[in-house]
């Protein structure tokens, strides 16, 4: 393939130059005077992919200061950053590489017909379009690049289709936000479609025992982002408080005035007293004041 293009570039009277700059070793094919400059020897950044640059005797040899150039008053030459076609096999690897889901099958329907720079080829999440969720199996476009000269990038497109296969976490009834899901809540869902932009529950386990952070109707599918801990203590609900001071430890009921899950900070009011202050929820119905817990009640 490279002696391919190398040859082609040769006959229509331009060189192919890979890196960022033409250097030496680019243009020895030629004439035999650039041999004798050292290898990296630069004249100067390289075409645009797929563009010529022309350079004459009176540059290349400005260009090669402080080093002499034998060259013939009408010695000129032409370069070429080359395209090379984009190979679909190519694409899709980067592809699956990218979904990260090696079950998935991509199908390729249509793709740039130009060519590319030679370079890694990359396809990230963010150019890729969703088909209507009535339409999984709908084609769609992908927008990538290809990666060359370290830093650059080369857009390149295609339509592909893609379908994964999964299992799903879907609320069986009426799920209420902050409250612990039971797995007779549940139902499990063996389907097909385009792969989700967002983390979705795949196991029971994934689900149970979490509370969704909103209401969600029955026949929504679960997303790990939607599921939180659960309100171990209501507002208006009676809770225990644990005070300790210095090794003492007493306890009284207080009344929530906020809800929380384990670990959160939530407002209680002392009935006696009528002070509110803060408390650690320790657990169902539990809060903790003290050194670590919160102020006093």
């Amino acid at each position: 393939m490279i002696a391919d293009i190398l040859l082609t570039f040769l006959l229509a009277g331009c060189l192919p130059v890979e890196g960022e700059k033409v250097v030496a070793r680019d243009l020895t094919e030629a004439s035999a005077v650039f041999a004798a400059l050292p290898a990296d020897a630069s004249f100067g950044y390289a075409p645009a992919p797929g563009a010529q640059r022309l350079l004459n005797a009176t540059e290349l040899k400005r260009l090669a200061w402080p080093q002499d150039l034998a060259l013939e008053p009408g010695f000129q030459l032409c370069v070429v950053r080359p395209l090379e076609p984009l190979s679909g096999e190519r694409l899709v690897e980067a592809m699956r590489s990218a979904l990260a889901r090696p079950e998935a099958r991509i199908e390729l329907v249509e793709m740039a017909a130009f060519g590319a720079p030679r370079g890694q080829i990359e396809f990230p999440l963010a150019g890729l379009r969703r088909p209507p969720p009535a339409s999984p199996g709908q084609p769609v476009l992908w927008q990538g690049f290809v990666r060359y000269a370290e830093r650059r990038r080369y857009p390149i497109w295609a339509k592909v289709r893609i379908l994964v296969s999964s299992m799903r976490v879907v609320a069986g009834q009426n799920l209420v936000a902050g409250e612990a899901i039971e797995s007779g809540q549940l139902r499990l869902e063996s389907v097909e479609g385009f792969p989700s932009s967002e983390p979705l529950a795949e196991s029971l386990e994934q689900v149970v025992g979490r509370a969704p952070t909103r209401p969600v109707a029955a026949g929504t599918t679960l997303s790990l982002k939607m599921l939180g801990l659960p309100k171990e203590v209501q507002r208006g609900d009676p809770v225990k408080v644990e005070a300790s001071h210095g090794s003492a430890t007493v306890g009284i009921t207080g009344r929530a005035e906020s809800s929380g899950s384990r670990g959160d900070m939530v407002v209680v009011r002392n009935p006696t007293s009528g002070k509110s202050f803060r408390a650690r929820v320790e657990g169902k119905g539990k809060v903790v004041v003290g050194a670590t817990g919160g102020g006093e009640p």
